[in-house]
C-alpha cells in the first residue's frame, strides 16, 4: 500500500538499471520521490526510466543518466543535474557495485583495481558530493548498499574488503554529521535474486574451479542456492532503503543492518 513517505524529495539511485537498484528507485517513485537514476548501459538504463516513470503518479519525475561510478566528472554532472532539474537532493543510495569470487593469492590486477573503483571509491566521491548539498540544508540520508559480506568476508577477497570498506566509510560519515540532520547508514543484502547473482550461480565470470573463493558455485544451480539461502528479493532490500530515506529513520545514525532472512546468523 503507497504511503507516499518521499512525496517532495529527491533521490540518487546509482546503479539502478535492474536488480537491488532498479527495485528501490521503483519504490522511490511510487512512494513520491523525484528520482535520478544512474548506470553504465544507455540500452537498459533508458528501459528501466521509461518503466519506473509509468509508476509515478504524483506529479513527481524520473530521469536517467549514463557514466561510470567512479568517475569524480560523471558524479559531480549527476547532482548538478539533479539541483538544475528538482532544485535539492534529499536521498542519496550509493548501489552500484560488482562481485568476484578471487582468492586473495590468484586475484588479478585488473579485478583488484576495477573492484575498489566501483565499490569503494564510487561511494566516497558520491558522499563527499552529497554533502556538498546535504550539510547546508541540515538535511538529507545517505544510503550505502554494502553486503553480508561487509561484516562475513564469504565471497571474494577484495569483494568483501570493499564491503568492508563502505561498512567503515558509513560509520565515519555518519560521526562527521551527528547533529547536522544529515544521516548515513548502510544496508547490508544477504544472498538475492538479481539479474547479477544468477549470472554469478551459473559461474559466469568467476575464476577457473580451484581458484575462486567458492568453486561449489560452478555445480550448483541457483534453485539450490535460494534453498540453501533462504534466498531475499530485490524488494526486501527496497524496503530497508525506503526506510532509511524517509523521516521515519531521522534518528537512525551509523547503522549496519543487515537484510537476509537469518540466513548468515
Amino acid at each position: 500500500m503507497k504511503q507516499h513517505l518521499l512525496e517532495g524529495k529527491t533521490a540518487i539511485v546509482t546503479g539502478a538499471s535492474y536488480g537491488i537498484g532498479y527495485a528501490i528507485a521503483e519504490l522511490y517513485v511510487q512512494e513520491g520521490a523525484n528520482v535520478v537514476l544512474t548506470a553504465r548501459g544507455k540500452a537498459k538504463l533508458d528501459k528501466a526510466v521509461e518503466e519506473i516513470a509509468a509508476k509515478a503518479d504524483l506529479g513527481n519525475k524520473v530521469i536517467g543518466m549514463t557514466g561510470d561510478v567512479s568517475s569524480t566528472e560523471h558524479c559531480k554532472e549527476v547532482f548538478a543535474k539533479t539541483i538544475e532539474e528538482f532544485g535539492k537532493v534529499d536521498i542519496l543510495v550509493n548501489n552500484a557495485g560488482v562481485g568476484e569470487q578471487w582468492r586473495i593469492d590468484c586475484i588479478p590486477d585488473d579485478v583488484v583495481d576495477s573492484t575498489i573503483a566501483i565499490n569503494f571509491r564510487g561511494p566516497v566521491i558520491w558522499t563527499r558530493e552529497a554533502l556538498q548539498y546535504m550539510l547546508p540544508a541540515k538535511s538529507g540520508s545517505i544510503i550505502n548498499v554494502s553486503s553480508v559480506n561487509g561484516v562475513r568476508p564469504m565471497c571474494g577477497s577484495v569483494y568483501a574488503s570493499t564491503k568492508g570498506g563502505v561498512n567503515m566509510l558509513t560509520k565515519n560519515t555518519a560521526i562527521r554529521c551527528v547533529g547536522t540532520g544529515v544521516r548515513c547508514n548502510s544496508l547490508c543484502p544477504g544472498y538475492t535474486i538479481t539479474p547479477m547473482s544468477q549470472t554469478q550461480e551459473k559461474g559466469a565470470g568467476l575464476a577457473p574451479a580451484g581458484q575462486d573463493m567458492l568453486p561449489i558455485l560452478h555445480t550448483r544451480t541457483v534453485r539450490e542456492s535460494e534453498e540453501m539461502h533462504v534466498a531475499c528479493q530485490p524488494e526486501d532490500q527496497a524496503n530497508l532503503a525506503l526506510f532509511l530515506g524517509s523521516d521515519l529513520s531521522k534518528a537512525i545514525q551509523g547503522q549496519i543492518i543487515t537484510v537476509d532472512n537469518g540466513s548468515y546468523l
